[in-house]
This record gives C-alpha cells, structure tokens and sequence, in this order.
C-alpha cells in the first residue's frame, strides 16, 4: 500500500531516491511526500534504510539518483548557499546527544543561533532559556552535560535544534540511548512538539507511541517503502508479508 495521493504542495518531498555505500545500495528508489504540520514515523528492521534516508534529508549524505526538496528548495550538494539554507530548515536530533561537553546546557542551544544566524548574545540567552523551559529544564541552563542523566541531554538536544527555529525536524531514534526510565521524558517533549504543528519524521522502534503520535506511518524494509499509511491501517491491518512479519516478531 502506497501513498496514491500526494499533496499537491509537500514540505519534504523526496522522488526516486537512490544512496550506495560502495557496492551497497542502501536507498533502492524512495518516494515520500510530507505534508507541513504532519508527524510521519519510519518502522522497519534495522538496515533497511531508515537512518540514511534521514542523513539525506538534512543533508549529510549525498545521494546518486533522485530529487529532494524542502519547502520548495532543492537540495543541491554543489551549492554552498543552498546547503546552509538547507540546514537551517532542517533540524536534526541524534541516537547519541552530540552536546559539547565544555559548554553549558544553555550555551550548547545558544551556539547555533549567534554564530549562524548572528542573533545578539544577550536575545539568544533569553531564547535558549525559553527553550529549555519548554523542555522543561529552565533550572539547569547552567549545567554541563555530564551533570545531566541521558533524558535531560537528549531534552537539550530537542532545545537546541530548535533554536533554529526549523521548518521540519528529525528524530533518528533519539531514545535508544537511554534507560527505558528515560524514554519517556523525552518523547513527552515530541509529542508536545506534535501537538503545536512541528512537522515531525522520526525513525523510532517505539511502537505505541508511533501509533500514537503519527499522522502517517512508512514501514522501509530493505532499502524500499513497502507499505504507508494510517497508524490503524499498518499496525491493524498490515498488507505485505515482510511488514506481518516485523510486527509480528515484535510481539514475539
């Protein structure tokens, strides 16, 4: 089952996308349309594609075939002002927090903005104390990272990649590092993000909270989208094999 309707304006729009690493081709042609304000949820196995699609989105990772645009700007390796136009569209959260150690917890979220953006020091202060706040962390901004647990770091990740203010963020499994105690702080934060219109991709492996929180979910299976649909259509009535499969190891 694919999307056979695709929005007549889509905020990420990505056409018959191809990635190799050497002889492996990891991305074997991916069509998928997000729409602005949409939360989309990728599933599958391990080494189906799924990380990698996000890299191409922000960026990271060049690509031999295809197109993919955000808000209407194509994504274009070869020119330096696209990239950097580009990135600061597309927020991006990791597996592992990837906060500068020697820099407060406020200080790493007001990084971006003043140098990037040249925001004045004194207006990007009282940003990333907004921000954390909104993470819920406004006490700790002047904590380092390892006077943080792994769900706080990962909150002021959250807060950091918005500072940029992002038209779409990503969240590539951003609570597999953590405690299982911890996962949920952090994934409260992303469905409050949800919940206001940030458009939202996240590769994630929890799966009541993708049913939760999606708009739509995209099952990768071996470089390719094999099925996309509502939380009710893939999770209740799973259509290939390889997605019954998957669901059904998960139960096991």
């Amino acid at each position: 089952m694919t999307d056979t309707n695709p929005p007549a304006f889509s905020l990420v729009d990505i056409r018959g996308l191809h990635k190799r690493f050497g002889a492996t081709e990891v991305l074997k042609g991916i069509d998928l349309q997000v729409r602005r304000k949409e939360v989309v949820c990728i599933i599958g196995k391990s080494g189906s594609g799924k990380s990698t699609l996000l890299r191409c989105i922000n960026g990271l990772e060049t690509f031999e075939a295809g197109s993919l645009s955000v808000d209407g700007q194509a994504l274009k390796h070869t020119d330096r002002d696209a990239m950097r136009n580009l990135r600061q569209q597309v927020g991006m959260i990791f597996q592992s927090f990837n906060l500068f150690p020697h820099l407060s917890a406020g200080r790493n979220v007001m990084l971006a903005p003043s140098l990037v953006k040249g925001i004045p020091r004194d207006d990007a202060r009282t940003r990333a104390q907004a921000l954390l706040e909104r993470v819920g962390l406004g006490p700790l901004f002047d904590r380092l990272p390892e006077q943080l647990s792994g769900g706080q770091q990962q909150r002021v990740a959250i807060a950091r990649a918005l500072a940029m203010d992002p038209t779409v963020l990503l969240c590539d499994e951003i609570t597999s590092a953590l405690d299982p105690e911890l996962v949920g702080e952090v994934l409260q934060v992303v469905e409050m993000l949800a919940d206001e219109g940030m458009t939202l991709i996240l590769v994630t492996h929890e799966m009541a909270f993708a049913r939760k929180v999606s708009d739509r979910v995209v099952f990768m299976h071996q470089g390719l989208i094999h099925e996309a649909g509502t939380p009710d259509e893939i999770f209740n009535h799973p259509q290939s094999p390889e997605l019954q499969q998957f669901l059904s190891a998960l139960r096991d």
